[in-house]
C-alpha cells in the first residue's frame, strides 16, 4: 500500500524482504527496517480479527540483536475489541483515517533479541620442532599465558598430547596429519641437526598453509643452517619469510611479538575491540 511505504520511508525505514524473518508466526505483508529496528506488519482487509490471531502473532520468538515491533494494519479505524484485545497482547494498530493518512491506534511492544556478543574463535597452532627442544616449551608457555592474560581461545597443538600417540614412526605420520589439519596456524622451529620427520612436516605445512599461517624459526648456527638449507630455500620460494634467532631469550621475544599480532589480527577479523594497552 502506497500510504503505508510512503509513511515508513518518512520515518527513515527501508522496505525489506520477510523471509530472513522465520521467527515471526504470522506471516507479514511488509516488513521495514532502520537499523537494529523492525516493524512486521500484517494487512487486514476487514474490520474483523479473532482473538486467536492475534494471540498467534503475539508469539512470536525474539530475534537477536534487533529491536521487533508488531503491527495490523486496517484501512479503517478498528472497533474497540480489537484494540482492547491488540493492547491485551502487545500488538500495535495503524489505520488510515479519513484523509488517507497513517495514524496509529495503539503502539506495539517492543521484542528486543538478546544481542550477539562478538567472539573469537577457538584457534589452535601446530608446533612442528624436535619434541625436546626448549623453544617448543617456550612457545607453548607464551600461548598459555597470552590466553591467560586476554582471553583469547588459542592453543598449542603438540602431536605428543594426542591420546593416539604412540612412539612408533609408523603409526606417527597419520597422527601428525590429522593433528595439523586441525590446526590454523603451523610453528616450525628449526634447531640442530637434520630430523627427517619435521622435514616432511614443514613442507606439508608449505603445501598446506599460506605464507601468512605459516611462523617459520630458525637457530643462528651453522649446524641448523646447512642442515636445512634446501627446506630454507623451498619456504622463501613459497613466501614464508623464516626469521633466525641466536638463543632463547631472542626466540621468546620474536614469537611473542608475532603471536600478538597474530590475536590482534582474529580481533580485527571478528569484530571484537582490543584493548592496546594490554
Amino acid at each position: 500500500m502506497k500510504e503505508l511505504l510512503e509513511y515508513y520511508e518518512g520515518l527513515g525505514f527501508v522496505a525489506t524482504s520477510n523471509d530472513k524473518y522465520d521467527q515471526l508466526t504470522l506471516s507479514p505483508n511488509f516488513v521495514f527496517e532502520k537499523g537494529a529496528n523492525t516493524h512486521a506488519i500484517v494487512n487486514r482487509s476487514s474490520d474483523s480479527l479473532a482473538v486467536s490471531i492475534i494471540s498467534r502473532f503475539a508469539t512470536t520468538k525474539r530475534i537477536p540483536s534487533r529491536v521487533l515491533e508488531l503491527y495490523f494494519f486496517f484501512s479503517q479505524k478498528p472497533n474497540p475489541t480489537i484494540l482492547s484485545n491488540c493492547k491485551l497482547l502487545g500488538i500495535g494498530i495503524l489505520y488510515l483515517n479519513s484523509k488517507k493518512q497513517i495514524e496509529i491506534y495503539a503502539e506495539s511492544k517492543l521484542i528486543k533479541g538478546r544481542q550477539k556478543v562478538p567472539s573469537l574463535p577457538r584457534t589452535q597452532m601446530f608446533f612442528c620442532s624436535r619434541q625436546d627442544l626448549e623453544e617448543r616449551k617456550v612457545a607453548e608457555s607464551i600461548i598459555i599465558d597470552q590466553r591467560d592474560s586476554l582471553k583469547v581461545p588459542i592453543f598449542a597443538m603438540m602431536v605428543e598430547n594426542d591420546q593416539e600417540y604412540s612412539n612408533d614412526i609408523r603409526d606417527l605420520w597419520p597422527i601428525i596429519e590429522k593433528c595439523m589439519d586441525a590446526c590454523e596456524y603451523v610453528l616450525v622451529v628449526l634447531s640442530g641437526p637434520k630430523r627427517e620427520i619435521i622435514e616432511k612436516e614443514a613442507k606439508r605445512a608449505l603445501a598446506n598453509y599460506d605464507p601468512s599461517e605459516l611462523l617459520f624459526y630458525v637457530k643462528s648456527d651453522k649446524e641448523t643452517i646447512e642442515a636445512y638449507e634446501g627446506l630454507l630455500k623451498e619456504a622463501s620460494d613459497h613466501g614464508v619469510k623464516f626469521q633466525e634467532y641466536f638463543d632463547l631469550r631472542a626466540f621468546k621475544l620474536i614469537f611473542n611479538l608475532r603471536l600478538m599480532k597474530i590475536i590482534k589480527q582474529l580481533h580485527a577479523d571478528n569484530n571484537v575491540p582490543f584493548l592496546e594497552s594490554l
